[in-house]
């Protein structure tokens, strides 16, 4: 065999991490587990931040288009032996991902080989899928109310960055408008093998390594990935947005931009996260929905991305409720928070995000996907030792990134206000 192997540390007693490098650059890992299924995953390092100019939503088409060659009948073909499958674009990477018993692993590789290397993309099959993404657009972001908040959001706060614009286009009216030749030509330049990652994890036979090189070691050369910069070199987020259209109630948004997704700070953003916005017994919902009355709904969230995010709290007002009174009493609450002990948030969070990181990893394809999405992240240690970021978190610490991050100058505020006069900006 071709590639450099080496043999790396332990996740789950005798289960070992195996990864090798073929000689066409796609890196293969293997998670071998004592389980009746096998869970195949092909990552790109390509996503909707890789677009060119005119090319919004482009990397999600294709992605649908994977699934539409029927000389590889991906789907009907793994469905056929009991598998699943599925696949998501995101704005770094676009990842595909099969869970088959294990004896249909090598019909699973078999396909995934073939879209890598062979996918026939015509002119009708482009056509109907942009269609198809155009519906998807109106009936997810554009008819129900709200649902184009992250339009707005990502507009203001990622302003001159890739990540301005939504995965999934512009417009339905852009979407249509793409190209054969662009999706063709973004398929060649980046469906590559050195820009892919492999992750085969459960039930593996012995001759796996052998499958996977006669499988994937065709030469297939592309072009170099765009780069992508970090959000912390971009100007102050544009500040304010109102919308008014048929919505029900007011809602208020707050979304602090955050710094990539390797920074340091972001194990504690996760971890005030859960301690602000746990639905039960979250800060801001004790404060602002149960004991103040101000918010009849809130949520607190973190987008993340390989090059920032936006840190968002999402409210919904009562009836009787101005935006302006709820602002100041959230802003209150985050002043008192800035120079608090959050002791206890460190006491109840953190053992809550170790279980969820370990929860993900009980299944063969969550393990899988983990370590997937750590590679495209180029930090194979946050798979190997998920926990170790977490682990070195003071009270201190989480005082510190509230007041680094939850501050006017990283901030978009976002409106919704009812209005039977339809939306404007």
């Amino acid at each position: 065999m071709g590639g450099s192997g080496t043999v790396t540390g332990t996740l789950t007693g005798t289960q070992r991490l195996r990864h090798f490098t073929l000689p066409n650059g796609l890196r293969v890992f293997l998670l071998p587990a004592d389980s009746p299924f096998t869970a195949v995953v092909l990552g790109y390092g390509v996503g909707a931040a890789h677009e060119g100019p005119g090319q919004a939503g482009i990397a999600h088409l294709l992605e649908h288009l994977l699934f539409e060659d029927e000389a590889i009948a991906y789907d009907a073909r793994l469905q056929a032996v009991g598998g699943s499958t599925n696949a998501y674009t995101s704005q770094d990477y676009t990842v595909y991902y099969a869970r088959v018993p294990r004896e249909a692993a090598s019909l699973a590789l078999e396909l995934e080989a073939a879209r890598l290397f062979n996918l026939r993309i015509t002119e009708e099959k482009v056509a109907i899928q942009r269609q198809v993404v155009a519906e998807e657009f109106r009936q997810r972001y554009l008819n129900p109310p709200y649902a184009d908040k992250f339009f707005w959001l990502s507009q203001a706060a990622f302003r001159g960055h890739p990540y301005q614009t939504m995965v999934i286009g512009e417009t339905p009216e852009q979407v249509l408008a793409l190209p054969y030749e662009g999706v063709r030509a973004f398929y060649e330049a980046y469906y590559v093998p050195e820009h892919a990652v492999l992750c085969v994890a459960g039930g593996i036979e012995e001759t796996i390594e052998a499958q996977i090189h006669s499988l994937f070691g065709g030469h297939k050369v592309g072009k170099p990935l765009p780069e992508v910069p970090s959000l912390e070199g971009l100007p102050s987020p544009q500040p304010f947005i109102q919308r008014e259209g048929a919505v029900p109630q007011i809602a208020v948004l707050w979304a602090f931009r955050l710094p990539p997704l390797e920074h340091p700070d972001m194990p504690a953003v996760d971890i005030l996260d859960d301690f602000l916005g746990d639905p039960e017994a979250g800060y801001l919902v004790r404060q602002l929905v149960h004991k103040q009355g101000v918010a009849s709904r809130l949520s607190t969230y973190v987008w993340s991305l390989h090059q920032g995010g936006l840190w968002v709290i999402e409210a919904y007002l009562p009836a009787g409720i101005a935006p302006e009174r709820y602002e100041a009493a959230l802003e209150e609450v985050l002043e008192g928070l800035r120079g608090a002990s959050l002791a206890e948030a460190l006491a109840v969070y953190r053992p809550q995000r170790y279980y969820e990181v370990l929860a993900q990893r009980e299944k063969v394809l969550g393990r899988a996907l983990a370590l997937i999405h750590a590679v495209l992240a180029g930090h194979l240690e946050w798979y190997e030792d998920p926990l170790a970021p977490y682990e070195v978190l003071t009270p201190e610490t989480l005082q510190a990134v509230t007041q680094k991050y939850l501050v006017p100058e990283r901030r978009v505020r976002l409106y919704y206000l009812p209005s039977k006069a339809g939306a404007t900006g």
